[in-house]
């Protein structure tokens, strides 16, 4: 039990120090790519903007969003969802610190670190 406390402790104080900045801007903690092709080959970078305000999440992209998840600071899964679009919206999610791992239709995968309002 102690080591579990200990660990969301941490985590909790690495966040907050991320987060000292701007709410609405999210913090990408770890872009991997998956690439089914040649070694060699460059994939483009992404842009994402996930905006927070008015107890609403948006997540925009200049790729397919094929994928999202949401999960607690603690890794407690809040949302998923599967789509097929460039844009993801969702409602009612608890104010606190949330990590984002949106999914794109290039096999693509994005982690973001947000505080949301």
């Amino acid at each position: 039990m102690s080591k579990k406390v200990l660990f969301i402790l941490a985590f909790v104080s690495i966040s907050v120090g991320v987060f000292a900045t701007e709410y609405s801007d999210a913090t990408p903690i770890d872009s991997v790519s998956r690439s089914t092709g040649d070694i060699s080959s460059i994939e483009k970078k992404i842009d994402v903007k996930i905006v927070s305000s008015g107890g609403q999440l948006v997540i925009t992209s200049d790729e397919t969003i094929s994928r999202v998840d949401v999960f607690s600071a603690i890794g407690g899964m809040l949302y998923n969802t599967s789509a097929n679009s460039h844009e993801v919206r969702i409602d009612n999610l608890p104010k606190s610190f949330l990590v984002v791992r949106v999914r794109f239709a290039n096999n693509q995968t994005a982690i973001y670190k947000i505080r949301h309002n």
